[in-house]
This record gives structure tokens, C-alpha cells and sequence, in this order.
């Protein structure tokens, strides 16, 4: 990701962490980030909600680096833990967005092929394939547990996530016993 993406990404979320979704306009952060490509790269608040998550997913690419191979359940609930400790980082901007859009969550629909990109580089990083059919059904998956576990992440106010861990693990169990009963 590119240094002036990240710092329009950085300024968005540092924004949002004091303002709503609603208030915020597309020239207070070009003001704030005064990145010189802005106009030619952030043309809506949809592009810079994309940016927000492309951000995201680049962190969470530096912070997979180091992770210990393990079998699939284990890697994918540690990747997806990582990802939400990033989120955590950010959690007033993302309750700010979440609050704004969630009466009106067909505003959301262009996000989820970006959403499913996030979910793709989640499934690889843990070494799972979304080739084929089955590999579609296992990207479907991955989304709905990310999705299901994000909206307990929204209420977990706790410092440890254990509420999120704990639906994460209840979610990607029951995501287990499914795939037995089919095979």
C-alpha cells in the first residue's frame, strides 16, 4: 500500500475518532492529510471506506509475518484475532462508521466485494484454499464468522476481546461440525 494511502487512511480514522460518519466531508480530511494526489485518488466517502479497509488489510499483512503455522482452525482464529486487534486500534472511528450506516446497511453493499478480498488474503495467510467450489463455500464462511464475530466485537467493551475470542472459537466450532456433516 501506498505511504500516501496509509496517511489518508490514518487521518480518516483519526477524524472519525471524534466525529460521526455523517459530519465528516471529503475536504477536512484532504485538508488534514494534504497528500498532493488526493483529488485523483479519493473521489467519495465510498473510496475512502475502501481505503480504510485496504489499510487494515495491509497491517494485518505485516503482522502475519511472524505467525506460527498450525492447523487451519488454530491459523484462522489467530489471523482473525490479529485483524480484530487492529480494529481495535481504531474501534471509535469503526463504532462512529458502524453507528452512522448500521439503520442503512444497503449503504454497505459496495464495501463487500472489498470485504470479500479481506476474507481471500485472511483464507491464504491460514493456508486455506478458495479454489473451486468448496473453496467458495469456505470464502462464504470466513465472511459470515468474520461478519457474525464483528457485530459481538462491536459490544465486547472488555480489553482482552474475550467476548470476541469466545464467539470467534463458538462460530469457527460450528463452521467445523458443518464441513463433517457434509463430508
Amino acid at each position: 500500500m501506498r505511504q500516501e494511502l496509509i496517511k489518508i487512511a490514518q487521518v480518516t480514522l483519526k477524524i472519525l475518532s471524534k466525529k460521526s460518519w455523517n459530519s465528516l466531508s471529503i475536504n477536512e480530511v484532504k485538508q488534514k492529510s494534504k497528500i498532493k494526489i488526493f483529488d485523483n485518488e479519493i473521489k467519495n466517502k465510498h473510496v475512502l471506506l475502501r481505503n480504510i479497509n485496504a489499510y487494515f488489510d495491509h497491517d494485518l499483512s505485516l503482522s502475519v509475518r511472524g505467525i506460527e503455522q498450525s492447523n487451519r482452525k488454530d491459523m484462522i482464529f489467530e489471523i482473525i484475532m490479529m485483524r480484530f486487534d487492529i480494529l481495535q486500534k481504531n474501534r471509535k472511528a469503526l463504532q462512529s462508521i458502524f453507528n452512522s450506516l448500521k439503520s442503512k446497511p444497503q449503504k454497505l453493499i459496495f464495501l463487500l466485494p472489498y470485504l470479500l478480498d479481506s476474507m481471500i488474503l485472511i483464507a491464504n495467510y491460514a493456508n486455506i484454499s478458495v479454489r473451486g467450489l468448496r473453496g467458495q463455500l469456505r470464502l462464504k464462511g470466513i465472511l459470515i464468522i468474520y461478519c457474525s464475530t464483528f457485530l459481538i466485537w462491536m459490544k465486547d467493551d472488555s480489553t482482552s476481546l474475550e467476548k470476541t475470542m469466545t464467539s470467534l472459537d463458538s462460530n469457527l466450532n460450528k463452521a467445523g461440525s458443518i464441513l463433517k456433516f457434509f463430508q
